[in-house]
């Protein structure tokens, strides 16, 4: 199908089965957005050729079968006679909070234990030790 961009004149050659009805192409050079004559939709048919005698106004019938009334309604069992269920957690979810815990407090451990190489590597740790009352004069 050969189409031409209503905005600059580009022409292009586009195989027909790539332009569906109703689709927007996009000129290359100026950017142009339009639908091609050739692609535009099909036009409804004629109204008066097809058109229906009026129907009587019905209700739809209802596609819900009808509820039962609240006395004929099956009792439900109380909410506590049903378990509540906790989905299961995995094992190595329970070893990565484990190791976590023992990381944090062997790592609290060497602070207090090494607290005299830690305030002699970094003067400013001491305010840290003395405020905790672990400073090397506190005991």
């Amino acid at each position: 199908m050969h189409i031409t961009c209503p905005a600059c004149a580009a022409t292009y050659e586009i195989p027909e089965t790539l332009l569906r009805p109703g689709r927007r192409v996009r000129c290359a050079q100026c950017g142009e957005e339009w639908i091609p004559l050739g692609a535009a939709p099909e036009a409804m048919p004629d109204q008066t050729a097809i058109a229906a005698p009026p129907q009587p106004a019905e209700k739809p019938p209802s596609l819900d079968p009808p509820r039962p009334a609240a006395s004929e309604r099956s009792p439900r069992a109380p909410a506590s006679s049903q378990p509540e269920r906790h989905p299961r957690t995995h094992p190595s979810l329970w070893l990565g909070w484990a190791a976590s815990v023992a990381i944090v407090a062997f790592a609290l451990w060497g602070g207090v234990y090494y607290r005299a190489s830690v305030m002699a590597a970094w003067p400013p740790s001491e305010r840290l030790y003395a405020a905790l009352g672990l400073a090397p004069g506190s005991r």
